[in-house]
């Protein structure tokens, strides 16, 4: 008896791993090691294996991957108030890095709340996310280091309070403090108030003001406005409060912990009849977009932003690490109309610590 003839095999059209790895020029490890242990391939490797991957239209299966990788393509990104413009810079520098490694970004705001951050930090670990990047609402929450010692890493993007292991980026805050209240002093200012709080890179830049004013010589004051919130609403708030004072207990230079409540402080200011820059300047922090187009220029402390968030993707996957970034994250002022000499945004430098 004969057996019937064999029906011809369907020629599937969708992408294999083998196909993948014949476009590559890679084995068909290297391609599964690409998508379920991406730091066990090269960079180089890696992005020979994502290009042909794109190419043929690969894709796999995730589910099945998490499975065996026990972690998704995904890193988390939690931030502290996604009302702030800064947040939304740094999310866009760390989704466009991401993506170049193959990588998604799930974003998380905790709208300045602990218990929304640690239930965050929760699902974060339920959708067994790579690795988390973390801007919290104020100290390093034990949620984020209880995740860490189950094996998702994280990096902080602000200041590690004390001595740590984990890695953590932040601009020099303390000379973008520095560069703010010794713009004041230049113009003469004597009466300086810093509003700001309550984050730890906030009090850098308070101590960079201290510093600023301390090695003037001037006869100047300073005084201190701690905030809950830096918020457009509360700088407008403090405003109010200033616009109680008698003449003589008025400031005549302000440094404000970040731009959206210098904003708020300009406009309650300006709405009360204070001339800004001629009775009191002004100067922010951050330079956030809408600092250029405020009703006066907002004069403000460059902060890079959206390479802060590349460069935290770049320390979570490994491809740098700490050692390399260092002085590549400098601030820098820019003069606009806020502050005197009305002029055309001028970088300034401070010179380096120590």
């Amino acid at each position: 008896m004969t057996s019937p003839p064999r029906r011809p095999r369907a020629v599937s059209s969708v992408p294999t791993v083998g196909d993948v790895a014949a476009r590559a020029g890679v084995s068909r490890a290297t391609v599964s090691y690409t998508f379920t242990q991406p730091d066990r391939v090269s960079p180089d490797l890696r992005r020979r294996v994502l290009a042909a991957a794109d190419e043929l239209g690969y894709v796999g299966n995730d589910a099945a991957r998490r499975l065996r990788a026990g972690h998704s393509l995904a890193l988390g990104l939690l931030v502290s108030s996604a009302a702030n413009p800064v947040y939304a810079e740094i999310a866009a520098g760390a989704e466009a890095e991401a993506a170049a490694h193959g990588r998604f970004i799930l974003l998380a705001n905790s709208d300045e709340s602990a218990e929304r951050e640690r239930a965050y930090l929760s699902f974060f670990e339920s959708q067994h996310v790579s690795g988390v990047i973390a801007a919290p609402v104020g100290d390093v929450p034990a949620e984020l280091l209880g995740l860490r010692s189950r094996g998702t890493p994280f990096v902080l993007v602000g200041v590690a309070p004390g001595p740590h292991s984990y890695p953590a980026i932040s601009g020099d805050n303390e000379r973008g403090g520095h560069l703010a209240a010794a713009h004041l002093l230049a113009q003469g200012r004597r009466r300086l108030l810093f509003a700001g709080g309550p984050h730890p890179h906030v009090d850098l830049r308070l101590a960079g003001v201290r510093r600023a004013v301390a090695e003037s010589g001037q006869p100047a004051s300073l005084e201190v406005v701690r905030v809950g919130v830096q918020t457009a609403r509360v700088g407008e708030e403090v405003s109010r409060t200033l616009l109680e004072r008698p003449e003589r207990d008025f400031p005549d230079g302000i440094v404000a912990g970040n731009d959206l409540l210098a904003l708020g402080l300009l406009h309650g200011l300006i709405v009360a009849g204070v001339r800004v820059p001629e009775d009191l300047s002004l100067v922010g922090y951050d330079d956030i977009e809408f600092a250029d187009f405020a009703i006066v220029p907002l004069t403000s402390v460059r902060h890079p932003s959206a390479a802060l968030g590349a460069g935290a993707v770049r320390l979570l996957l490994g491809i740098e690490d700490e050692q390399d970034m260092q002085g590549r994250f400098e601030p820098e002022l820019v003069v606009r109309a806020t502050s005197l000499p009305i002029a055309g945004p001028q970088p300034v430098s401070s010179p380096p610590i120590g």
